[in-house]
């Protein structure tokens, strides 16, 4: 890497966010923006910044001129276009996930020309590896889907690599899911985490899953603000500094603006018990948050929604139906229904095989596979 020919010599620093989601139907797109403005695409984070990283989902949906939030995000746009020029910042993005995006980061590209903005800008469509001289790196782009065989991906990768000489890139920005990510019971395609790693020097970043994650050198910033319920984790993005390939500083930058979205439990509360409880809920609540009201059908607070809509209306509110106890299904009836006898049995003895074939039923690497066995067999031994 060349950091000498960065802002600051002798450091690297860099910015990289993801899954904005502009044009949600639930968090404006206005204060999403505004938010953006205010804690990350502003002059006084941007004067000491290298690089900006945009992993993905900027959009939610695809926009059609007619919708007025096309024109908040044309202008956000190029206000950032202006500003990465002027204070030199190299800006890259990554398509997302195809029902999101929709190829509409292209805009960046086609203002950058209307607009006679020169600036450092790629927008990658397609998994490649570009080489940026000006730091002297190499960043592998994979955007979301790329193939349906996250195995194909990663060898597409490799040959990538293969074709410029290069045992290692520098840096991964993806879309996309590592299998640490996401449950077990999940069926989603998910990328194997170990051998990503090998393959890169410094970092990766990676956007889609909308919680925040950071396993070694791989990035995962979550969703930049709140679009729906459950979604009370702290939103935001990543800045990271730069010395050298084990010397480097990771700070997360909080959202404090992202839009405050709360569940109120109502199960079983009277209209006088309903009162107190949300009155609580809501004091000192920032306008515009989102108020979803959770109990039974016949509960009080099924019928007294639109009351509360009433009396805070700088608020958004919902309800949740929740079943009753005689309607719910216990942990322990599953089990007792449950024939057992379809299962083996888990002992010492029989963990590896059944481990080994769990792992290989989830595609997991043959490097991955044996550094499991190995782990596992050290666990087995202690407990003896």
């Amino acid at each position: 890497m060349k950091i000498n020919q960065t802002k600051h010599p002798g450091r690297f620093r860099f910015i990289s966010l993801g899954d904005v989601h502009l044009g949600h139907h639930q968090t404006p797109t206005t204060k999403i923006i505004q938010n953006l403005d205010k804690y990350c695409t502003n002059d006084r984070v941007l004067k000491d910044v290298d690089l900006l990283i945009i992993t993905g989902d900027l959009y939610d949906r695809l926009l059609h001129n007619a919708d007025e939030n096309v024109h908040h995000i044309n202008a956000w746009i190029t206000r950032l276009l202006y500003r990465c020029a002027y204070l030199d910042v190299v800006l890259r993005i990554v398509e997302g996930t195809p029902s999101h995006d929709r190829g509409q980061p292209r805009f960046f590209l086609e203002q950058a020309v209307n607009a006679k903005v020169k600036l450092d800008l790629h927008y990658a469509s397609k998994l490649e590896i570009e080489y940026i001289e000006r730091f002297g790196i190499h960043v592998l782009y994979i955007p979301d889907k790329w193939r349906s065989d996250s195995n194909e991906t990663y060898n597409e990768a490799r040959l990538e690599m293969k074709k410029q000489g290069i045992d290692k890139v520098d840096f991964v920005i993806m879309h996309g899911a590592f299998e640490y990510q996401l449950p077990s019971i999940v069926k989603e395609p998910t990328h194997d985490s170990p051998s990503y790693l090998a393959m890169v020097r410094y970092f990766i970043l990676i956007g889609h899953v909308h919680l925040r994650t950071r396993l070694d050198r791989i990035l995962a910033a979550g969703s930049y603000d709140r679009i729906c319920h459950n979604e009370e984790n702290p939103k935001g993005y990543y800045d990271v500094t730069v010395r050298a390939e084990d010397d480097h500083d990771v700070v997360f930058v909080p959202n404090s603006g992202a839009k405050r979205y709360i569940t109120v439990e109502c199960a079983g509360l009277d209209t006088k018990e309903l009162n107190v409880t949300v009155r609580n809920a809501v004091d000192g609540l920032p306008k515009g948050s989102a108020v979803r009201l959770r109990s039974a059908p016949t509960d009080a607070a099924a019928g007294d929604l639109s009351e509360w809509a009433t009396t805070y209306p700088h608020y958004d509110w919902t309800f949740a139906a929740v079943k009753s106890e005689a309607q719910r299904t216990s942990v322990l009836d599953s089990f007792l229904k449950t024939d057992m006898a379809q299962f083996a049995n888990i002992t010492p003895e029989s963990i590896e095989s059944l481990a080994v074939e769990e792992l290989k039923r989830q595609g997991v690497s043959e490097a991955h596979l044996l550094n499991c066995t190995r782990r596992l067999k050290e666990i087995v031994s202690g407990l003896h």
